[in-house]
């Protein structure tokens, strides 16, 4: 019965809020906008933490806005073959993305579909050579990349890949670069041909296509061409104006295509979200052009952002908190500076930043980061979202490397990734949190449940109570955890799910991933949980009549109190983290003994600052065991064991 009434207060909600900003009628990814029922986990039940709550975090009955089911999608690029092993194929299955990019990045503007025609240069500027003073550049050869019978990636096998994996929608990105370098009389009329031929071939199967890749870098094939070969009297070096005079042509060839066929397809053009602070001369100019040119021709806008310059953990997180509002709030300013439409934003590659190194890049933070970057993408109403790549050598989401042993199996982005889709619903809600370091996004589905994620960015563990104000709950929550461990230092590959740890041959628990029970607490009068250090837990709240509330002033000084926490994990296989808290600065020791009493190491000897801190105990040296760890600190004393098993 509950289910029923949260149904008809969901149909009120999505009527209430159809005119929310990049929500309207308008947004081809809300197209096809359906409730989202809840799937309750399998679960055993968890007794709640005892501590006092350290941080409250609060969420709130307020739309945000629908949430479109196109931010979980993923990539495939041409160069990686044909995407047809067993067990690639079962982990994205699992995985579950709702759509797959294709043929790739760069390569798409010199990607073929159905062949390579004979109007292409043997050779092609690379414009990353240019020199802006003798406006000449170093030519190499042109590599072109057919579709059709050759080792790459062809257009059946992607079809294929999406049938196999159960995902039915796609990207698709069309060779752009062609209607610059392209030697015929009419180079953009031929690429454009080219692509709705691509449409008539794809028979409805595709709904969303962009044109071109990144064309306003310098990187990519027809930033600058040949005058000398060109026959249509295309400039040297593109522009933002020229691209959205030749998207326009395009577009019209395509959805005529698509009307002969009787599909419904949709087209994205690029943007920039530097513009006038660019280092590339070309994007500083580009939206102003394009905005100028294309109209209303564009269903939505595209982006690409890799999320990091510099490599710590901290920074890894922090920038994908900030990021995505960031280039959201850029383009609605350019919206209204350049009169353009407001469209929903696509961004239709993004990772990690690309300086992160291979350990950095199949780490249990890069998983940690997704989370945030999707969460942050739903919180600002992003349309679409293609996670670069699923497999392609040793750092992509999926092993393409030469380690047999591993070969197909996934790194840590998929467990997080696999299960994060299951926690949000079909809105999302507004929340806040009392920790900088404790992040909480929320969202309600049609069936009554509310999705929480939260995320600890921080390396002291923390005892998190929610007050889910003006939602009713029911009797149960239930929780999944997910935690790193401290092989490779901050960056380890390894990801633990409610204790589950690595299979053999794999970074996370991936045998039994289905089978994990989550762990169920009794609402009662409070939701309550422990957040170990830089982790993440998502959260299912049952659906109901109950209220429940937290008083400020019992939770007044939480924060402010010694506490020495569990040690993580534990037991644990040589590494091992210690956090405690610290309301005053003071020294402060922490010891570490065996059974019998005796002193095996000291972690802490030192004056330190008030606030949360951790240490890394290594007992590769030690036999397995019970061991002690001893705080002390002014008048505080505090002792807990853990086990070390090998």
């Amino acid at each position: 019965m509950n289910r029923i009434v949260y149904a008809f207060v969901l149909v009120a909600i999505l009527f209430i809020h159809s005119n929310l900003p990049g929500q309207s009628g308008q947004n081809c990814f809300l197209e096809d906008f359906e409730p989202k029922m809840a799937e309750i986990p399998p679960a055993v039940e968890a007794t709640k933490p005892i501590e006092p709550a350290s941080v409250i975090v609060t969420i709130k009955n307020d739309t945000l806005g629908k949430i479109s089911k196109y931010v979980f999608g993923n990539a495939i690029a041409a160069w990686a073959g044909a995407h047809n092993n067993p067990t690639l194929i079962e982990g994205v299955e699992r995985l579950a993305p709702t759509l797959i990019r294709f043929p790739g990045g760069s390569w798409s503007d010199g990607y073929f579909w159905n062949g390579v025609p004979p109007d292409v240069p043997d050779s092609i500027y690379d414009g990353t050579t240019y020199n802006s003073t003798t406006k000449t550049a170093k030519k190499v050869k042109f590599w072109a990349q057919t579709g059709k019978g050759g080792w790459q990636t062809t257009p059946d096998q992607y079809y294929a890949f999406r049938e196999n994996t159960g995902v039915e929608e796609g990207l698709i990105t069309i060779n752009y670069g062609y209607a610059r370098y392209g030697t015929s009389e009419n180079p953009v009329a031929k690429a454009a041909h080219l692509a709705a031929d691509w449409v008539r071939y794809d028979a409805g199967r595709t709904k969303f296509w962009e044109i071109g890749n990144e064309n306003g870098g310098p990187w990519e094939y027809g930033w600058m061409i040949d005058t000398t070969l060109n026959k249509d009297g295309q400039p040297q070096i593109i522009s933002g104006e020229l691209y959205g005079k030749h998207f326009k042509v395009f577009a019209d060839s395509m959805r005529k295509a698509a009307a002969e066929i009787g599909a419904t397809i949709y087209i994205g053009g690029q943007v920039v979200i530097d513009g006038p602070t660019s280092w590339n001369f070309v994007d500083r100019t580009w939206n102003e052009g394009f905005f100028k040119e294309v109209g209303d021709a564009a269903d939505f806008y595209v982006i690409h952002s890799y999320f990091g310059s510099t490599y710590t953990v901290k920074s890894l997180l922090d920038i994908a908190v900030s990021e995505p509002k960031r280039q959201i709030n850029f383009l609605k300013q350019d919206f209204i500076k350049y009169n353009a439409p407001p469209k929903p934003i696509a961004l239709t590659e993004y990772n990690i930043g690309l300086g992160a190194t291979v350990a950095q890049q199949i780490s249990y933070i890069n998983g940690m980061q997704a989370v945030i970057l999707i969460s942050e993408m739903i919180k600002n109403n992003y349309g679409l979202a293609a996670r670069w790549l699923l497999i392609s050598g040793e750092s992509t989401m999926f092993y393409g490397g030469s380690d047999a042993r591993y070969l197909n199996h996934p790194h840590a982005d998929f467990y997080y990734l696999t299960f994060l889709q299951k926690f949000y619903g079909d809105h999302v809600i507004s929340t806040t949190s009392s920790h900088k370091d404790i992040l909480c996004y929320a969202s309600k589905f049609a069936s009554g449940e509310t999705g929480v994620i939260i995320v600890n960015k921080g390396t002291a563990e923390q005892v998190i109570k929610i007050d889910p104000k003006d939602i009713g709950v029911g009797n149960k929550y239930y929780v999944y955890s997910f935690i790193g461990d401290t092989e490779n230092g901050d960056f380890s590959p390894n990801v633990y799910i409610n204790g589950y740890g690595p299979n053999e041959n794999h970074w996370g628990p991936y045998e039994e991933l289905f089978d994990i029970p989550a762990d169920s607490y009794p609402i009662e009068n409070e939701i309550k949980l422990t957040s170990p250090p830089r982790s993440v837990q998502m959260i299912m709240v049952e659906g109901g009549n109950n209220y429940v509330s937290v008083s400020p002033e019992k939770n007044s000084h939480m924060s402010h109190s010694f506490n020495l926490s569990q040690n993580y994990p534990n037991p644990f296989n040589s590494s091992t983290r210690i956090s405690y808290q610290l309301p005053v600065s003071g020294l402060v020791v922490l010891k570490v003994f065996d059974v019998r009493g005796r002193e095996v190491e000291t972690l802490v000897n030192e004056r330190q600052s008030a606030g949360n801190h951790f240490v890394e105990f290594n007992g590769a040296n030690l036999s397995s065991g019970v061991y002690f760890y001893k705080l002390k600190a002014g008048n505080y004393c505090a002792m807990k064991k853990f086990l070390l098993l090998k």
